[in-house]
């Protein structure tokens, strides 16, 4: 992303309405931010190729499509090399149960989120990415209880 785009206020209200809700018309988010429709889509458009807005999905409950488990893994390895890190990512990247993964500072070099069917199903992956991986010195395992805030929109000054 191109760090050093101007954003005015226009932009931010863009920003503010999208991370909401994606699927508003452009008619309508342009009513809402008092632009003309083809001012909106125009500057919607730019701030997507310049990377200000990365990708819009639809955020799935994943207990609906039978993944009732979520974990949280802080993942400390044997060596923190970047080649190391890098093969952990493509590792990662292979495993649809893997949602989100961060390369972090601390006692852990890495946190990974985890969807499981099961405990079995947990116990199986965790032992193919972590207990036979030979640069994983450690891993701790947080098994979510309740997902008390939803992911939120990033705050827009």
């Amino acid at each position: 992303m191109n760090t050093s785009i101007s954003l005015d206020d226009f932009d931010r209200r863009l920003l503010r309405l999208l991370q909401i809700d994606t699927q508003r018309s452009v008619a309508a988010i342009a009513e809402a931010v008092g632009l003309s429709a083809p001012a909106c889509y125009r500057r919607i458009r730019r701030l997507r190729e310049e990377g200000v807005i990365e990708r819009e999905i639809a955020i799935v409950r994943p207990r609906t499509l039978g993944w009732p488990l979520s974990m949280i893994v802080m993942v400390t390895l044997e060596r923190e090399g970047a080649r190391t890190i890098d093969e952990m990512i493509r590792l990662f990247a292979l495993e649809p149960e893997v949602v989100e993964a961060w390369n972090v500072t601390g006692d852990h070099d890495l946190a990974v989120r985890i969807v499981a069917r099961d405990m079995e199903g947990y116990d199986e992956l965790a032992t193919r990415l972590f207990s036979a991986n030979e640069h994983v010195r450690s891993f701790k395992t947080l098994v979510v209880i309740r997902h008390v805030k939803p992911l939120s929109p990033v705050p827009v000054e």
